[in-house]
């Protein structure tokens, strides 16, 4: 599973290179108390690890990294995310069959945090999937609760 992984590095947004990592957090980050100690923490990160980063998301063809994949791959996105572009359907379509994209309509670039319980559901559904099943079967579901009365 991969999240908020561009298939291209055309698709992140450039302004990633430019910002200081306190206006990244601020722009990535929703204001939840999920997303608090990341956003205290972002003076911490090292600009160089960044860029390095970024440089490294240039040079990457999802396509071509995933020609001839065996294992099933789930890419997870947010709709609103700022920093990555969604990948348009014709491209998703080109990846090999053991791969899937799920879109989390109320979210930005952290789906994991922003909306933290249906990623848990998908992440242990995907990690569920037996050898040979097709990551294409999954669906969101909303975290099912038990009510203690």
């Amino acid at each position: 599973m991969a999240a908020a992984l561009p298939l291209d590095g055309a698709m992140v947004d450039p302004r990633l290179r430019t910002d200081a990592p306190e206006a990244l957090a601020d722009g990535l980050l929703g204001r939840s108390p999920a997303t608090e100690a990341a956003r205290a923490d972002a003076h911490k990160a090292d600009p160089r690890a960044i860029k390095a980063s970024l440089d490294d998301l240039q040079a990457i063809d999802l396509r071509q990294t995933t020609t001839g994949l065996s294992t099933a791959c789930l890419l997870v996105h947010g709709q609103n995310d700022p920093a990555v572009t969604l990948p348009v359907l014709e491209r998703i379509a080109g990846l090999p069959y053991p791969t899937h994209e799920i879109v989390f309509e109320q979210s930005e670039h952290f789906p994991m945090l922003e909306e933290a319980s249906k990623f848990s559901r998908l992440l242990a559904d995907f990690l569920a999937l037996f050898q040979g099943e097709s990551p294409r079967e999954l669906q969101l579901k909303e975290e099912w609760k038990r009510r203690v009365r």
